[in-house]
Formats: C-alpha cells, sequence, structure tokens
C-alpha cells in the first residue's frame, strides 16, 4: 500500500487554533476582535488629537504668541495651562480641577 503524505506546515507556520485548543480558542478569537475594535477607536482619538493640536499651533501663531527664552511658549486661559515645547512643537495642556468648598 502506498503511504499517505502527511502535509508539512511551512517553517513558521502555525496550525488553525481551534485544532489545537478548541473552546480556549473561541475566548481568544473574541479578545482578538476586542483588541482591534479598541484599536480603531485609538487610532481614530489620535487623528482627531492630531488635528486639534494643528489647530492650536494655528491659533497660537495667529495670536502672535513668542517664545520664551527656552523656546516654549506658555500661557493660561481660562483654568487651562497650555505649554508649547519646541521639540516637534509638543503640545501640553493641563485643567485645573475647580476648588473644592471649604478648602
Amino acid at each position: 500500500m502506498a503511504k499517505k503524505k502527511s502535509k508539512k506546515k511551512e517553517e513558521g507556520e502555525q496550525q488553525e487554533l481551534f485544532e489545537l485548543l478548541g473552546d480556549d480558542a473561541k475566548e481568544i478569537k473574541t479578545a482578538g476582535r476586542l483588541y482591534k475594535k479598541h484599536q480603531k477607536i485609538r487610532l481614530e482619538a489620535l487623528k482627531n488629537e492630531i488635528a486639534q493640536k494643528g489647530i492650536i499651533l494655528e491659533l497660537v501663531d495667529k495670536a502672535g504668541l513668542q517664545r520664551l527664552e527656552d523656546g516654549k511658549i506658555k500661557f493660561k486661559v481660562d483654568g487651562m495651562e497650555i505649554e508649547i515645547e519646541p521639540r516637534d512643537d509638543l503640545v501640553k495642556v493641563k485643567e485645573k480641577a475647580p476648588k473644592k468648598e471649604g478648602s
């Protein structure tokens, strides 16, 4: 009788997860899909953050704010402190927490 040739996986290729793990694969698949969902949300938020950074930089330039000796631009507006560092025009925005009564 002729011997059946077994299919060998190419080096570095893994078997289907269901062949190896069964029920555990369902949990891993669910976790993987959730990961991709959160990744998509994060990337969209990053795109929006970058756009908003550009708007801040344009408005600061339009206002004619000058850099300090260390190259930074720092100012406060309505309880926010905005700092722009010369390194890639890094923008930092801090909001001060409202004061608690009785403090």
